[in-house]
Formats: structure tokens, C-alpha cells, sequence
């Protein structure tokens, strides 16, 4: 019932283009039908409570689905208890269940679709229970994130690690099918696990998963496959991606080309088009304001504040946001693969959307947006030149760190 009201109003809304009006389509991936081709991008809800979805997780995506979403992505989904990035964080294994069948039931009531993040932090983790107190990486890399924690330095992966954490990856896979997940998102972005693999700047190794992009690609291939073994052939398997690390040695945009390339030989449903890297250019993806002296006051470590407060202005880049600002480097992507691809970046206006679908991207992620508004889709729906008022300043990165994302703006649904 809800999927007919959904088509009655869209049928009864001003349209400024067929293009735009593309967005509102269905969409198939596999065997699952999206309502339209909006999906709420991974970004870290902070909703995650002693490792479990609290009932602010399943509202939050519970009301992005009834503001209109085809795909809800819930965010990072550790394999494994080493692979979070700090002790409260969420891993999948049987507990979490029950929570997040109870989130995947409350998105599917309106017709709206969910997926899951799977990921593995990497050395990226201030998590003072990481064995050893070193966590896994391509090699020895120092981690500044933990350094104030006694984790020092990561563990160079071996090959025994390597199918370990595959494992890891398809074990998650079947438990996300299991609490009713539509699709699952591996995440090779953002300067986690499977990113810094692919990353040249961090993995100097010198064995088959190290030096050219052939054998960096490797780990995260052989993930890929297991993940497609342990869904089966019917769930989509999505990919978030990096355009850019965004800093020199990185990868760059030539290289996330041949990444794209390989990812769409190897069988994945859709690429997720993001870049950054948290360890070193974490508002390469925000754009925007970086709101220090907020995100001082959220860390509850006196350490981290007190690091933030003297090397915060020196460390953390800004990046000015435009409206779009990743297409110039999605497109890329776009003339060298045939595969779906879902663009994320900078999408707060009907006639945004109306350009990246004249583009000719199949998606359309969004984060911030629908934070500021989890009603967001239905208004461009309604109206062919609504603007998002979001300021992009940024606090929702602060207050995900307190007590949950939510907007400091806009006291609505997404902050109860």
C-alpha cells in the first residue's frame, strides 16, 4: 500500500525534466527492486550503545524510509571485534541481531529497501582492546589515532591474516542477510582496512598483496568474492570507493579508474563514489566548515582534547563545499565502466539531482541532507526547485560523537 501511495504522488508532482523525473524510478539491482534511486548514505549515526542498535539507530532509519528513500545504508558494520574503531562500537555476531532485524523490518513498512557497511578499521582505531594492542594493517604503520591510547603501531597482515579476515567479511555477509538486510556495502574507502591495501602511500609491502595495483587490489578482490559466495547470487553486492585519497601518494582518480574497472570485472552490483581518507583528509568528503571547538568538546578522552585543541587547526584540512563537488572526478568513473554507479557529494537541490542524473549515474547517495531533513526526497519530489538549508557547518560530525548524529539547525524527527 505504501508503494502505491509512494507512485500516486509522485504521479501528481510538478517535474522539471523526464531526467529528473528518472530519479523517481525503480531501480533493479539482482533480484532486489529499488522505488527509486535514492539511497541514505553510510554516514556514522554514533547510535551504536554497548555495541548494540539502540532504538535511536531504528528510528533514525526508520524515518529516512518513510521521508521516501529506496536504500537506507546502515554504517559500519565491524567483521570483527578488532576491526571497530573504538571498544562501544558495533561487530556483527548473533547479539546484534535482534536489533537490527528490528531495524531492517521498520524500513521495509514503507516500502524502502536496507543495506549494511561491512568493514575492518585497519590501524585506524583508538579500541584498547585490540589484540595485543596492534591492530592489523598492510604493514607497520603508525597510528595517531591511538597513540594517546598506548596503540602505537599496527601488525603487518599476513597471508594466514589475510583469509582470516575474509572470512570475517562472508561470516558478516550471511549474519546481514539473516537480520533481513537487502544488500551489503564492503567498504574499500576512507582509509579503512581494504583502503589502505589500495592505497600506495600505505602499502609498501613486497609479497603478492603489495607494490602495483594488480596485487594491492588482491585482498580486497578476494574479499569481494567470498562475500558473493556467502550471499549467493540474488543480493546485491555494493562498493564504496575512493575517487581520491585526497593527498599526494595516494590513490588518485587514474588508479580509482583501474580500481572501478576491476570491481566491475570481478561482479559487484554498484560503486559507491566517495573519497578521503580519515586518518589524514577526513573532510576531503564533508566539505565544509570543520567544527573544532565542537568536536573538542564531544571527545571524551581529556587526551584527545587536549591533542585536538593544540594540533586540531594544524591537522584537519578544509575543504570548500560546492554543490556536486565530486562529479567532476565521478565522471571518470562514469566513461570507464558500464556498471552502476552511485554518486555521492554535495547533493542538496532538485536541480542538483537533475544534473547528476544528466550525467548519467544510475544513484544518488546523500547524507547530510537528509539529516538536516529526513524528508528531503519528498520535496525535491514535490518541488523542482527546493534547496536543502543546510549550512554545512559540520556540527553533525561533533554531536554524532556525543549522543547521535542530528542537526543543530532543524530539531526534527532525526534528532528525537
Amino acid at each position: 500500500m505504501e508503494g502505491f501511495f509512494f507512485y500516486f504522488r509522485l504521479n501528481n508532482c510538478p517535474m522539471s525534466s523526464p531526467t529528473r523525473e528518472k530519479a523517481f524510478t525503480p531501480f533493479k539491482l539482482r533480484s532486489l527492486t529499488l522505488k527509486n534511486r535514492f539511497v541514505k548514505t553510510a554516514a556514522n549515526e554514533g547510535m551504536i550503545r554497548d555495541g548494540l542498535p539502540s532504538e535511536r539507530l531504528i528510528e533514525h532509519h526508520r524515518r529516512v524510509a518513510q521521508g521516501g528513500i529506496g536504500l537506507t545504508t546502515v554504517a559500519y558494520g565491524a567483521v570483527n571485534p578488532d576491526g571497530r574503531t573504538h571498544e562501544t562500537q558495533m561487530y556483527l555476531r548473533p547479539e546484534v541481531m535482534p536489533g537490527l532485524k528490528k531495524l531492517t523490518d521498520a524500513v521495509h513498512n514503507y516500502a524502502a529497501a536496507a543495506s549494511i557497511q561491512l568493514t575492518h578499521c585497519g590501524f585506524f582505531t583508538n579500541n584498547r582492546l585490540v589484540t595485543g594492542k596492534r591492530p592489523l594493517a598492510p604493514g607497520r604503520i603508525l597510528n595517531n589515532y591511538g597513540l594517546l591510547s598506548g596503540i602505537f603501531m599496527s601488525r603487518e597482515m599476513t597471508t594466514a591474516d589475510c583469509r582470516l579476515l575474509t572470512a570475517d567479511f562472508a561470516n558478516s555477509a550471511r549474519l546481514a542477510l539473516d537480520a533481513g538486510f537487502d544488500a551489503v556495502e564492503i567498504h574499500m574507502g576512507h582509509g579503512y582496512l581494504l583502503s589502505q591495501f589500495l592505497s600506495p602511500r600505505f602499502n609498501r609491502r613486497k609479497d603478492e598483496y603489495g607494490g602495483s595495483l594488480q596485487n594491492r587490489l588482491r585482498f580486497p578482490l578476494e574479499v569481494v568474492a567470498a562475500v558473493r559466495k556467502a550471499v549467493g547470487e540474488d543480493v546485491p553486492v555494493l562498493c564504496k570507493v575512493n575517487l581520491s585519497d585526497g593527498f599526494r601518494g595516494g590513490l588518485d582518480i587514474d588508479e580509482s579508474v583501474l580500481v572501478a574497472q576491476a570491481l566491475e570485472k570481478a561482479g559487484v552490483d554498484a560503486l559507491v563514489l566517495s573519497g578521503g581518507f580519515t586518518s589524514k583528509t577526513p573532510f576531503y568528503l564533508m566539505r565544509g566548515d570543520v567544527p573544532l571547538w565542537d568536536m573538542i568538546k564531544a571527545e571524551k578522552q581529556w587526551q584527545h582534547k587536549a591533542a585536538f585543541a593544540v594540533f586540531g587547526r594544524f591537522i584537519i584540512g578544509k575543504y570548500e563545499f560546492s554543490e556536486n563537488f565530486f562529479l567532476p572526478l565521478a565522471l571518470k568513473i562514469r566513461q570507464a565502466v558500464k556498471m552502476p554507479l552511485v554518486y555521492i557529494g554535495g547533493v542538496v537541490s532538485s536541480k542538483g539531482v537533475e544534473e547528476i542524473m544528466n550525467a548519467g549515474f544510475d544513484l544518488i547517495a546523500i547524507g547530510r541532507a537528509l539529516i538536516y531533513d529526513p524528508d528531503f526526497i519528498l520535496n525535491i519530489m514535490k518541488d523542482p526547485n527546493h534547496v536543502s538549508l543546510c549550512n554545512h557547518c559540520n556540527i553533525c560530525v561533533a554531536e554524532m560523537d556525543k549522543d547521535g548524529v542530528k542537526c543543530v539547525l532543524n530539531d526534527n524527527l532525526m534528532s528525537t
